[in-house]
């Protein structure tokens, strides 16, 4: 796969500007970088860059070809990965972020099992409702709820139709009264969640277009979601939690969904990452999985 390894180079030295820091960054000579870029303008029958002695910029047919070269490369690898993975070849560390309550409650029975089928898989499970940060920890992906605000990662959907939703336990909306409008939420108890010091007390609803915001008293505030979840199941008071999270407590029933007539904040499930070369085949195969484990889920 030579010429494979040469895209790569070429999209290595344009995005250095360099070949010098490029082949230092790749453990590589300057002149064996130079050959593979030579190698490629040969194949492509065009100069891929404007040198000089202190300066190397791309070439009008080198900015043309380098988005193709990037799509392609990275189509090559997720395919290699899949025909990896078809074939058992699945190996490595996986270094894994989460939210609390998705972690302890459904991604530690799940990751059971995908080690158990991938039985030379090491895992590394990071639990923190704190974003984590990819670029300066051990973390080679992050489950996240909600748009991405990072544009530099590359996000990849799991569950786009999960959303925020107002929960109470049966013991509650017995002793309280069933909640019949968002507006109403100011008269019950509600169970807060707050991150970095910021505390969530205003909680948006969405109705024929229209848009009702709530200003809470917020009697009970806590950094993690599944002491949320936790607090909702003991009746202290209204939780808004995500789908994700209490679909098994409002099938058993030990959750109630109030005002379900009301929409609420979208909260997407992704799969972050920092460069589509991350693409291994274990996390190509833990992808998979966890995307399974989510469809049969929500049904």
């Amino acid at each position: 796969m030579r010429s494979f390894n040469d895209i790569q180079t070429f999209i290595d030295v344009a995005s250095c500007a360099s070949i010098s820091e490029a082949a230092r960054q790749n453990a590589q000579t300057p002149a064996a970088v130079s050959a593979a870029i030579k190698r490629l303008e040969k194949d492509l029958g065009n100069v891929l860059f404007i040198r000089s002695t202190r300066s190397l910029r791309l070439s009008v047919a080198g900015e043309q070809f380098l988005s193709y070269a990037k799509d392609s490369l990275s189509l090559i690898q997720q395919g290699v990965a899949a025909v990896q993975t078809a074939v058992g070849e699945v190996t490595g560390t996986l270094q894994v972020s989460a939210p609390c309550d998705l972690g302890r409650n459904k991604l530690s029975e799940w990751l059971n099992e995908f080690l158990a089928q991938y039985p030379h898989v090491k895992l590394k499970l990071h639990l923190s409702d704190e974003v984590s940060d990819i670029y300066s920890q051990s973390i080679d992906i992050a489950l996240r709820f909600g748009v991405p605000k990072d544009s530099q990662l590359i996000a990849a959907p799991l569950f786009l139709n999960n959303a925020r939703i107002l929960v109470a336990s049966p013991e509650y909306v017995v002793n309280n009264g069933l909640l019949t409008h968002p507006l109403n939420l100011t008269q019950h108890t509600t169970i807060t969640f707050m991150r970095f010091g910021e505390v969530f007390k205003e909680w948006r609803f969405y109705k024929n277009g229209a848009v009702q915001k709530v200003q809470l008293n917020c009697q009970h505030i806590v950094n993690d979601g599944e002491m949320v979840r936790r607090w909702a199941l003991e009746g202290k008071g209204i939780a808004y939690k995500s789908y994700l999270d209490v679909i098994d407590n409002l099938a058993s029933g030990q959750l109630v969904h109030l005002c379900p007539q009301w929409q609420s904040d979208p909260l997407p499930l992704y799969m972050m990452y920092a460069d589509r070369r991350q693409m291994t085949p274990v996390i190509s195969a833990f992808r998979a999985f966890i995307q399974q484990k989510i469809t049969a889920l929500v049904g």
